[in-house]
């Protein structure tokens, strides 16, 4: 069996319909085939197929008129394709593969010929096709390697500036708390920016770390929580840095600037297929932060984060790395913002 390979054949000749049709259906292809080419497209858009046999000689558009509307066609420029020609001219063989024609069969057909030509152009298409997409992974884990391993700057920078004042202060005790879980959480980082996956288990480590440092770092303005609803988070394996920047956010643009004490709440719960995460705050909501420019803070991993996600969803595909923000209200006033992403749980 041919791995379930899908051939279409345009030809209007019925006899050679048929002789392709029963030597390729017998080598384990899947044939379909139409009599003329103004079909051509609509069976394409229908239905993906790893190879067009092209009859040169068809009523109406020829197959060379097909062969240049195909290459010309984004979606179907790299689409193998072998011309069926009763001619032997070497200008007709010439002119095929200028238009971009992968092979080139004449007529009458030898099955073992047909074979080993459709075998051969079907697997060439499939390696390069397959370096492509090894090139293309390769990249795009090379950039979310990057995206993930930026931190917001600013974070460091006033981290910094916290210990410098509690040194000030001269209080001992705090600068030696503040440094041991700063250098954990850099090194949580570090270590976590160096692969596409951990559990779900460290990376909960990790904004523990996190959220603990902020709460100090702006003297305590609010208290947050952590919920984990997952039977095994150490199985559990999650892209990292997807929930940080978010909670960043929460702090810096909703708790930070609200007069009533904050809160903050993260919950991570496992369905069926998905891992849900939920950010919740009680500050003062988007419309109002929008208002309050600040021209001395720009989160790097806020302006990255959709960057992230179309990256996973083009590596895995579909849209199951999602994120939606909503605007809490209480009595027609902001009363904070609910962030609910999710991704899938099956990354390994």
């Amino acid at each position: 069996m041919q791995d379930s390979a899908s051939i279409l054949i345009v030809d209007d000749n019925r006899q050679v319909l048929e002789q392709v049709n029963h030597v390729l259906a017998d080598a384990g292809y899947n044939i379909s085939f139409i009599p003329k080419g103004q079909f051509l497209f609509q069976r394409l858009s229908n239905q993906q197929f790893d190879l067009v046999l092209l009859d040169v000689n068809l009523p109406g558009l020829s197959g060379y008129e097909l062969l240049r509307q195909i290459r010309a066609n984004p979606k179907y420029q790299s689409l193998p394709v072998i011309i069926i020609s009763a001619e032997e001219e070497d200008e007709t063989l010439s002119k095929c593969f200028d238009l971009g024609a992968n092979d080139y069969i004449r007529k009458p057909i030898y099955h073992e010929i047909l074979k080993a030509r459709v075998r051969s152009v079907i697997s060439a298409s499939r390696f390069h096709q397959s370096e492509i997409n090894q090139r293309r992974q390769e990249a795009l884990r090379a950039r979310m390697k990057m995206l993930s391993s930026q931190m917001n700057p600013h974070f460091i920078f006033n981290s910094l500036s916290s210990i410098q004042e509690f040194v000030l202060a001269n209080d001992t005790e705090k600068v030696l708390d503040f440094l041991s879980e700063f250098a954990g959480l850099m090194r949580q980082n570090l270590e976590n920016s160096m692969v596409p996956h951990i559990t779900l288990s460290k990376e909960i480590k990790f904004l523990n770390t996190y959220l603990k440092l902020e709460k100090a770092r702006f003297n305590h303005i609010f208290t947050y929580e952590v919920r984990l609803k997952v039977a095994t988070p150490e199985n559990i394996m999650i892209p990292p840095m997807l929930i940080q920047p978010y909670l960043e956010n929460a702090i810096i643009h909703g708790l930070r600037k609200s007069i009533k004490p904050g809160h903050l709440i993260l919950e991570i719960v496992e369905t069926k297929n998905l891992i849900c995460c939920t950010i919740q705050d009680n500050g003062i909501g988007r419309a109002k932060a929008s208002t309050i420019k600040e021209k001395h803070h720009r989160s790097v991993a806020m302006s990255n984060i959709e960057a992230r996600l179309e990256l996973l969803r083009m590596e895995f595909g579909g849209d199951e790395f999602s994120v939606v923000v909503e605007d809490l209200w209480e009595k027609d006033e902001p009363a904070g913002t609910l962030v609910k992403l999710s991704l899938p749980n099956d990354l390994h």
